[in-house]
């Protein structure tokens, strides 16, 4: 059995799991619904269209990790809870064949369910508006492709580190709350804690730019502002507000409220290179790799007994 034995059997596995199904249905069903809804009537214009993919990017950020998360917490916890471990390993498989075999299968799953929401939203868009902006419907699905990845990096590291399913389940609540709720919900802004000790312990002078680069090191802001790589500048979000808006009183508090439409070319051109648009490709990539090789090195070195 190689790397793809393994993944093509861990799939036909996971596919069976009746929350997986409902996740992509959830999906679609959101997806359709924006799709109808979007425009007063038939026949929208272009803009319109546009704009539904972005609101389905707004709403993919948050409910995309979820997906990607309960897809593949279990890819290893389980296996090795349920001894299951001992049987693939004691076919002619590397640790490396299982690992990157579950990477392979969890990435598909995930893959799978953005597709199919991305189908039944230009199926319900095509036949209710007559109007297909392609390039932003490819832009939108690849740079979700690429978010949905890290994010089952993210879980696949976790699941290989967790020997139990409840130390799965918790590493996998905990990543989404630290990755994705303190940016939603941010019960404690991390830039203005970053603030504090800058200015109060290290008694510096103030550095918006830092503290908005510390923000950017999430997952969930930088595909905010990399499918701004992809949409036509009206619709683009402000994540983080230039020196010279900053200086002008314009923007939001903290540098890192989000805003539709508010986007210039001078603002832009103004923020420090690691806080552009083009950044976020950096930054998803690390959250991909990065991952994948901690969690490989657990695996490598765990005892599965």
């Amino acid at each position: 059995m190689s790397t793809l034995s393994v993944a093509k059997k861990d799939f036909r596995g996971a596919r069976r799991s009746r929350m997986l199904w409902a996740g992509a249905i959830v999906l679609g069903l959101i997806a359709a619904f924006a799709a109808y809804v979007s425009g007063t009537q038939t026949g929208a214009s272009r803009e319109t269209v546009q704009e539904l993919f972005q609101v389905l990017t707004l709403v993919l950020s948050v409910v995309l990790p979820i997906v990607a998360l309960v897809a593949t917490y279990l890819a290893l916890a389980g296996e090795r809870e349920g001894g299951g471990i001992k049987f693939l390993l004691s076919l002619p498989n590397t640790r490396r064949d299982v690992f990157v075999g579950k990477l392979l299968s969890r990435l598909g799953i995930v893959f799978g369910g953005v597709l199919f929401m991305y189908v039944a939203a230009v199926s319900v868009s095509m036949t209710r508006h007559g109007v297909l902006p392609l390039a932003v419907v490819t832009g939108t699905f690849v740079m979700t492709l690429l978010y949905g990845s890290t994010f089952v990096s993210i879980a696949l590291s976790l699941s290989a580190a967790a020997a139990t399913r409840s130390r799965a389940i918790a590493g996998a609540f905990g990543s989404y709350f630290v990755l994705v709720i303190l940016y939603v919900f941010p019960v404690v802004r991390i830039p203005a804690m970053v603030k504090w000790f800058h200015t109060e312990i290290l008694s510096a002078d103030p550095n918006p730019d830092l503290y908005n680069a510390v923000h950017y090191t999430s997952p969930y802001l930088a595909y905010r502002k990399g499918v701004n790589l992809v949409l036509p500048e009206e619709l683009q979000q402000s994540v983080f507000i230039s020196s010279h808006e900053r200086a002008a009183g314009r923007g939001a508090a903290g540098g890192a409220e989000g805003a539709s439409g508010d986007v210039a070319a001078s603002a832009a051109s103004e923020l420090p290179v690691y806080l552009t648009d083009e950044f976020s490709l950096i930054i998803l990539g690390v959250w991909f790799v990065v991952p994948l090789l901690v969690g490989y090195w657990l695996f490598e070195g765990a005892d599965l007994e």
